[in-house]
């Protein structure tokens, strides 16, 4: 032992010495950089050198380092802080900090700070004495308060409730913590208020009044409500719209509702609404499981009103008549409610093909429709055959031609036989020609001709049917209009309402136009079928003296037109084209007409529209120059239109002869008697100086005249150097007073349409009636021109 002691005390001696000497050889500071960089290079030493380069510092002296500095810290440091006081760079620190955050549990990283329990113990003990003083705290102001994101802090803050924190959470929001002495507080407050509100209150209006935490209410409200500490319930759920019901205002709601549909048999949903009640079909549906509704948009109704409705219906139905639902129906109920009613009434009843909605409130019965149909068959039959009189051309189809000349095949087929056996008997008796046994033969077989090229056109018109039948169904005759409908229905039906009146003559239209086109055809079948309608033509004499006169007196009164200036000749030619030559046109075509059943009774009533309407039914070989004289009536010269006349009555059949002198002076006679005669009844100025100068004209050049009133200042300046100088001043006399008087009439008719009623002033008024003395005073001397010429030519003759 002592041998021991004295070695020791040898080598402390040995370790001494060595101290004290000196160092022989010295390594200087780049020999110990090299050295190092060279261990670390080969990893043989793991250091790391400080940001100036004079130090190097071990990982592990880090993690040392960085443990006391975040102890002295307080258990919460940042990581750039921690580089500027170790001085090492920033991804050393953060490394060696992830590395400390993941062997520590104590220590986590959050957001590029270390924190370790101990700062969460004390924050949760500063949590607590808030909390404490409280009663609540929020998440997001403690998130707010200690810079820390709201899931670590609540995490943190959950595990240390019951202990460190005496409180909890609220589990349907877990951003707020509050004490148990805060919610039986809370708890107290609530059930107090809510034990005392008697009518339905909405929820949100008790967290703005009294300050109460949302969640915190509903919880404790609903515990409140299950545990039937409060008589009452919550409707809308967690919501803004929640409303709090207790039981007594829903005693006396309910109440109010069944005994309000027990008397008035509906529910209106707005009153429901106002009543207090956010969602009444859900209400009712609930409420009356057991009751048959009838829902509507806005109401429901019971099972009594719909049987009273239903019962209306079958009534009206059965009586052939007409009910009006509105008055045994709630004021409350709109249309569409009150159809959506009348529409299950009828559906119960199973009336839907008996009756029909008028007006949106009045059943009507199918059969009182149709006796309203009824109403209108005596004036339908009266308007049929005045149409059929007057514009057949517009009433018949293509089959109804067909079915007429299937009607009469067969008379017309003996008929036809008979004149056959007299053309053969005429052409065998040796007395030349065909014309030379009569014009009236001539023209016999001529018409033979024009209806077999009728029947040609009839079967071309079969080939092109549809087309034919779509025009004539555009041109369908009308019956009335609704107006004229609503007017009868007035008169007949006084106890029917004015309101359904209209909807029903819009019903009624269709019908009526359909019957009257029946009546139509029916009409004119029993007109063409019969013997007295079965030929409408006048005699072939009168048709060749009728239109042989017009032609001649066309030709007298074009003669009299070459004295004007080819103006007036052009205005004069266009008054004769559309009055005498259109009476021309109007009797062939109208003859025409009658093979194909389309003849009126007086041909001057046809008019264009007709006019072309009859010649496109005729075959193409009648049809060519007959619409050539059609189409002179729209031009300017007369020449052409005799032309294409006597081309046109050839084809009809007729032979048109030229007047010798002896026809034209009588022509001239009769229209010279004409004119006098009615020279001598009228007063009118303007037509006794028309007249008169007409008269003069045909006196003075003996040529007949038909000119129109605008043309009589250039007739009368014809008569110049003609008739005596002291008649034609007369004569200027007179007319400039008729254009005064003409003038002054148009003018008051100009005012009384501008005004309303004529303002004229009293100088307007002495001029008018100076005026109407004078031409009063100067017309027996105007006709006495003529008339005294008149007795002495008639004495003469």
């Amino acid at each position: 032992m002592a041998a021991d002691w004295e070695e020791i005390r040898r080598l402390a001696a040995d370790f001494q010495r060595a101290q004290f000497a000196d160092t022989v050889q010295r390594l200087s500071e780049r020999n110990c950089i090299e050295i190092i960089s060279k261990l670390v290079q080969d990893k043989k030493l793991d250091v790391v050198h400080t940001l100036d380069g004079k130090e190097y510092i071990t990982p592990a002296q880090i993690s040392k380092e960085i443990r006391d500095e975040l102890y002295v810290h307080g258990g919460r440091i940042n990581i750039v802080e921690l580089q500027q006081i170790l001085n090492v760079d920033w991804v050393h620190v953060e490394n060696r900090a992830s590395d400390i955050a993941k062997s520590d549990k104590g220590v986590q990283l959050v957001l590029g700070q270390l924190i370790d329990d101990t700062y969460l113990d004390r924050l949760a003990e500063e949590v607590n004495d808030k909390l404490q003083e409280a009663g609540l705290i929020s998440i997001a102001e403690l998130c707010k308060n200690y810079d820390l994101p709201g899931d670590v802090l609540s995490e943190e803050l959950s595990k240390r409730l019951g202990k460190l924190i005496q409180g909890e959470m609220d589990q349907y929001n877990r951003g707020v913590i509050f004490t148990p002495a805060f919610v039986a507080r809370h708890k107290a407050r609530i059930r107090g208020l809510f034990s005392a509100i008697t009518r339905p209150t909405p929820v949100s209006s008790m967290i703005g009044a009294f300050g109460f935490q949302e969640h915190l209410l509903y919880s404790v409200l609903e515990e409140l409500v299950d545990t039937g500490r409060l008589k009452g319930s919550v409707v809308g759920g967690r919501q803004d719209k929640a409303v709090y019901i207790p039981d007594i205002y829903s005693k006396t709601q309910n109440t109010w509702v069944d005994s309000f549909l027990q008397q008035n048999g509906y529910l209106e949903f707005d009153a429901l609404v106002r009543l207090g009640i956010p969602d009444p079909l859900s209400y009712i549906k609930k409420r009356f499981k057991s009751n048959k509704l009838l829902f509507l948009r806005a109401a429901c109704v019971g099972q009594a009103l719909v049987d009273q409705v239903e019962a209306s219906v079958e009534e009206a139905v059965n009586s052939a008549t007409w009910t009006d639902i509105q008055p045994i129906l709630p004021s409350c109920l709109s249309m569409e409610d009150i159809g959506m009613l009348i529409n299950q009434a009828m559906r119960n009843t199973n009336v839907q093909s008996s009756a029909r909605v008028l007006g949106g409130t009045v059943v009507v019965s199918e059969k009182f429709i149709s006796n309203c149909l009824s109403v209108f068959d005596e004036v339908m039959q009266q308007k049929a055959q005045k149409e059929v009189k007057n514009n057949p051309v517009f009433l018949i189809s293509e089959d109804d031609l067909k079915q007429v000349s299937m009607l009469t095949e067969s008379s017309a087929l003996s008929k036809k036989e008979k004149r056959e056996a007299e053309r053969r008997k005429k052409a065998t008796e040796g007395s030349g020609s065909v014309k030379a046994g009569g014009g009236g033969n001539a023209r016999e077989i001529r018409i033979r001709k024009t209806k077999k090229k009728g029947r040609k056109d009839e079967d071309s018109d079969e080939e092109t049917g549809p087309p034919q039948q779509n025009r004539s169904k555009q041109t369908a005759a009308v019956f009335m209009t609704q107006e004229e409908i609503v007017a009868v229905l007035e008169e007949k039906l006084s106890d029917c309402p004015e309101e359904i009146l209209s909807e029903l003559a819009e019903h009624l239209v269709r019908p009526l136009s359909k019957a009257y086109q029946e009546v139509l055809r029916a009409v004119f079948m029993s007109s063409t079928s019969s013997p007295s309608g079965a030929n409408k033509k006048k005699s072939m004499k009168d048709l060749q003296e009728e239109i042989t006169n017009l032609y001649n007196n066309i030709r007298l009164f074009e003669k009299g037109t070459k004295f004007f200036s080819d103006e007036t000749q052009a205005n004069i030619a266009k008054h004769i084209l559309k009055t005498l030559c259109t009476d021309v046109t109007n009797i062939l075509v109208n003859f025409l007409a009658a093979d194909l059943m389309m003849s009126v009774e007086n041909p001057s009533n046809i008019s264009t529209e007709v006019r072309v309407k009859i010649l496109g039914k005729l075959s193409e070989e009648t049809k060519e120059p007959l619409m050539k004289l059609h189409n002179c009536l729209n031009g300017k010269t007369i020449e052409d239109f005799l032309t294409n006349v006597e081309t046109c009555a050839e084809v009809c059949g007729f032979m048109l002869k030229k007047g010798d002198k002896k026809k034209e002076r009588q022509a001239l006679f009769v229209h010279r008697q004409a004119l006098t005669e009615q020279l001598k009844e009228t007063e009118d100025p303007a037509l006794v100086l028309h007249l008169t100068s007409v008269l003069l004209f045909q006196a003075s050049t003996q040529c007949m005249l038909h000119a129109p009133g605008r043309c009589v200042p250039q007739i009368i300046g014809t008569l110049t150097g003609r008739i005596p100088a002291e008649q034609q001043q007369l004569l200027s006399s007179y007319q400039s007073l008729v254009v005064k008087q003409l003038v002054s009439q148009s003018q008051s008719r100009k005012q009384e349409e501008a005004e309303g009623e004529a303002d004229r002033t009293e100088e307007q008024d002495e001029e008018a009636g100076s005026v109407r003395s004078q031409l009063m005073a100067l017309t027996p001397q105007v006709k006495d021109v003529v008339l005294s010429q008149r007795k002495t030519s008639g004495t003469e003759e």
